[in-house]
């Protein structure tokens, strides 16, 4: 009966029934090699393998035109930075992309794009009358203002800073001012001789006495930053308390109208 049975099986069943252990290996290893052919086709599809497309140069150009040109190319795009000011930029342009313009990419990447900022940095003009001249143009520049210029006037004190003028005009200090403004330090040159003995001033201490200057008008300047920025800091604080007890205030009203309305109810089902 046994041997009935083999013959009417097919060759590969009966060397299936030899082998089994041989047989089901190369069945699995025909799967693996079957799901990883599909894998590669998801992966190509997933990847738009073989759909490249040429990156556009949108350098220089407005960001609403910029970003236009991109979704109408089907590319997606990301600011990477748009706090920097470059004056030899337009407010609002675009000032690199990355990938590079005309390199071949897939549509799934995405291009970054770094703007110029919409306006220059502002910050509070420091005090600078009766500083040294070098001091104020060193103070300025670490400050971040990028036209500082000095000039010179007839004086009896050398060296020490008569006037600050922004954009040919005075400014009074503190007040915001733009990084890219014209800033002119007038400088007595200590031409003006004084006969008075009493008011002479020996040059080989004027170093000490500049940087003495200096550093009370740098101390001064920190406190009243400080200072500023507490001010800040309580009004925001009195800000938020008085939010809070508007919001309580509200609150309270709203669960007394509540409470009336509860109480409405109860009298007209009584």
């Amino acid at each position: 009966m046994s041997n009935n049975n083999d013959n009417n099986k097919s060759g590969f069943d009966r060397f299936r029934d030899r082998h089994p252990i041989l047989v089901n290996s190369s069945l699995m290893v025909l799967a693996l090699v079957a799901l990883g052919y599909i894998a590669l086709l998801f992966i190509d599809v997933f990847t738009s393998h073989g759909q490249q497309v040429q990156v556009p140069d949108v350098r220089n150009m407005p960001f609403e035109k910029a970003v236009e040109i991109l979704d109408e190319a089907g590319l997606r795009w990301e600011v990477s930075d748009s706090t920097t000011f470059y004056e030899n930029y337009k407010p609002g342009a675009v000032i690199d992309q990355d990938p590079k313009a005309k390199s071949y990419i897939k549509k799934i990447r995405i291009i970054y794009l770094s703007v110029n900022a919409s306006h220059a940095p502002i910050i509070p003009l420091p005090k600078l009358v009766d500083l040294p001249g070098r001091q104020g143009v060193a103070m300025l520049k670490a400050m971040g203002y990028k036209h500082v210029v000095m000039d010179s006037v007839p004086s009896e004190m050398g060296g020490l800073i008569l006037q600050v003028t922004v954009d040919g005009h005075s400014v009074a200090p503190g007040k915001p001012v733009s990084v890219n403004s014209q800033i002119k330090i007038t400088v007595g040159d200590g031409s003006i001789v004084d006969l008075n003995p009493e008011q002479v001033i020996d040059p080989s201490i004027m170093d000490s006495i500049d940087e003495a200057n200096y550093q009370d008008a740098q101390e001064t300047y920190e406190q009243e930053l400080k200072a500023a920025q507490a001010r800040a800091e309580q009004e925001r604080k009195e800000q938020a308390s008085q939010e809070r007890k508007d919001q309580e205030k509200k609150s309270d009203k709203d669960k007394k109208k509540d409470q009336d309305k509860k109480s409405d109810k109860d009298k007209k089902k009584n």
